[in-house]
């Protein structure tokens, strides 16, 4: 054989073992599953009412958590969460105590934990339909404080807990490499309780007021950017419509914004 010809067979075949390697990792089939962790953070507003509908006010509320769960290869993913926030009660009226008490002292502290699933159902071309639930659950911290409105102080204290359930049907556009625009339509349900206890000189009492979500189904619109296989961002905003006691409608609107890793 040449020696120009014997070179040229030696490069071919030395190229060959060398791409031998990376073509069987490219046939390799991807993982059953990945590990998803990240951080995100929420804020809204949501009216809600009590004493059996016959008031109403808006809770305010900011929240920052973790996640952390799995991503199986079809696309499913289910995570825990946990984190905290401040939740803003002003407006509650509460009647029972010694002395009526207009809730008017600001944000609470919360701790937050819950879980999340999101499943994909079917896929129509680019499209891809699919369902996600999540719960939440918040206790909140005892907050201390004094009122100087009647002649002898009065000592008040203040703590909030609650459920919040989130579900429906999603849907997004995968005809992009890296952007996909979602959409949803959602039930929101919020049940909660806010305990209040005041104390001026010898009388003391206790009042815990029941509070649901006023309005129960919303939607929202939103994106995902996935600039790499191992990094995503995700950002949505979504609106609550809810009847007034007094007549009316109001939209309680929100936003939230998620940073995630995949391993």
């Amino acid at each position: 054989m040449p020696l120009r010809a014997r070179s040229i067979a030696v490069l071919i075949l030395g190229a060959a073992v060398l791409a031998g390697p990376a073509a069987a990792a490219a046939q390799e089939p991807a993982p059953f599953y990945r590990i998803h962790a990240g951080i995100e953070a929420e804020a809204g507003s949501r009216m809600v009412v009590w004493d059996k509908d016959a008031g109403s006010s808006f809770l305010k509320s900011i929240r920052g958590r973790i996640r952390f769960g799995l991503e199986l290869s079809g696309g499913a993913s289910f995570s825990l969460l946990a984190g905290g926030g401040a939740e803003n009660w002003n407006g509650l009226i509460f009647r029972h105590l010694p002395f009526s008490v207009d809730y008017e002292a600001g944000s609470r502290g919360a701790i937050v934990l819950g879980a999340e699933m999101e499943v994909p159902l079917f896929r129509p071309g680019d499209w891809e339909i699919g369902a996600a639930v999540q719960a939440l659950f918040s206790l909140g911290l005892k907050g201390e404080w004094t009122s100087e409105a009647l002649q002898q102080p009065a000592r008040l204290s203040g703590r909030a807990s609650g459920t919040a359930v989130r579900l429906g049907p999603t849907l997004a556009y995968r005809g992009f490499e890296t952007f996909t625009p979602t959409a949803s339509v959602f039930y929101d349900g919020l049940w909660s309780s806010f305990t209040m206890e005041e104390t001026i000189g010898s009388l003391s009492g206790s009042e815990k007021k029941k509070i649901n979500g006023r309005g129960s189904v919303g939607a929202s619109l939103g994106m995902i950017i996935e600039p790499s296989a191992s990094f995503r961002l995700k950002a949505e905003g979504f609106l609550i419509p809810g009847k007034k006691l007094e007549g009316g409608w109001n939209l309680s609107p929100g936003a939230a914004a998620r940073m995630e890793f995949l391993f």
